[in-house]
């Protein structure tokens, strides 16, 4: 769904931007787990191989128990260093969509723009993937002169009235609305005293 598409059923400008920002309200988290899942498939490849190599290579290098035992304790410990740097990446992946979607649903303008202004130290996931530390930034990103231009301006408090046409009916309209006497009843008004 893109816009010229819906310019093409009729929607106006606002019709069009509205239904963007619910398409973008439901797209959104989808792009997350998306990201997510691609990100957890490719760590479990990543340590699949890892582990087939080394599985590989001790049956090569099988040469008395001794050797066996010091080749297993290193494949442990490299297994355990994929599996942290796996869950690393992971978590930073989950940080950096849910940093991505909460700017978005702020009204940033431009999310990258946004995001090279944060401080994203101080940014962390809870247990339950709830973003903490960026009310605090985003408030002051909104309310500094020199970063407010990157979010959509607050919604006007009153809804503003489209312009409407006005409709008349076919035919002659009544030519005086108002009731007054017009120049042409007052000539006719003359003519016929005469």
């Amino acid at each position: 769904m893109n816009t010229e598409e819906l310019k093409s059923l009729g929607l106006t400008e606002e019709q069009i931007k509205g239904v963007m920002a619910a398409h973008g309200k439901v797209v959104n988290p989808l792009k997350e787990q998306v990201n997510t899942l691609t990100s957890e498939r490719d760590s479990a490849k990543e340590q699949l191989t890892t582990v087939s190599g080394q599985l590989d290579t001790l049956q090569k290098n099988h040469k008395s128990d001794k050797d066996l035992q010091a080749e297993l304790e290193k494949a442990k410990q490299e297994n355990a260093e994929a599996q942290k740097k796996a869950a690393e990446q992971l978590n930073q992946v989950r940080l950096d969509s849910a940093t991505k979607l909460a700017l978005t649903q702020a009204g940033a303008l431009n999310v990258k723009a946004v995001e090279a202004l944060l401080d994203k130290d101080s940014l962390k996931l809870d247990d339950k993937g709830k973003l903490n530390g960026l009310d605090e930034q985003l408030k002051t990103l909104q309310s500094a002169d020199d970063s407010k231009m990157l979010f959509k301006a607050a919604a006007p408090t009153e809804p503003t009235k489209p312009n409407t046409p006005k409709i008349t009916t076919p035919g002659n309209p009544d030519p005086n609305p108002t009731g007054d006497t017009t120049i042409v009843d007052k000539i006719a008004a003359r003519l016929s005293d005469k």
